[in-house]
């Protein structure tokens, strides 16, 4: 297995301010108990690894506000990874997950969320319960507040919360003014 460690010294070097990169690093597994010994790197990159699991024991990395995990191979979170309050920014784009543990309702903090590019339950009502401002499903992007998504009913497809979205988007005036001058070309 892969770790951290092994493809170019200690985390500690490779920590930048309070942003630790382990991007392209070929992990397989995550060096959790290095990353528990530096609670100033609160923007962890782990994109483009080959994590298909994260251990329990990653959620107590509460300290994390960003979180990159995009393009692993992750087919399912901890059960208690809703223990990361702290976290404002997560990308899960182009991974295997196709439901989310009922934890991630406690992301209270959680502000942008990227889910594109998995086979995800088309059920996402633990995601209606955050108060996001930029949520990123299926092959679209719902870039709005989207706080109406608390008003969506437990069992709204993500078609129909992204439906719903560029509904309530359409009356803004600059992309109203972008789909009247994309219908003009």
């Amino acid at each position: 297995m892969t770790k951290a460690g092994s493809k170019g010294g200690n985390l500690r070097d490779k920590l930048d301010g309070n942003e630790l990169d382990l991007s392209l690093s070929d992990l397989n597994e995550v060096p959790v108990k290095e990353l528990a010994a530096l609670p100033k790197a609160t923007i962890l990159d782990l994109s483009c690894n080959k994590l298909s699991s994260l251990p329990s024991d990653f959620c107590g990395l509460t300290h994390l506000v960003k979180l990159d995990l995009s393009k692993n191979k992750l087919q399912h979170l901890p059960a208690d990874f809703g223990r990361l309050v702290n976290l404002q920014h997560l990308d899960l784009l182009n991974n295997r997950l196709v439901t989310l543990p009922v934890s991630f309702a406690q992301l209270k903090n959680l502000k942008w969320l990227d889910l594109k590019d998995n086979p995800l339950d088309p059920v996402l009502a633990k995601v209606l319960l955050l108060p996001l401002l930029l949520l990123c499903v299926a092959g679209g992007l719902v870039a709005c507040r989207v706080t109406a998504l608390q008003q969506q009913p437990l069992c709204t497809s993500v078609n129909t919360i992204y439906d719903n979205a560029v509904q309530g988007l359409r009356r803004h005036e600059i992309l109203q003014w972008i789909l009247q001058t994309d219908s003009q070309q």
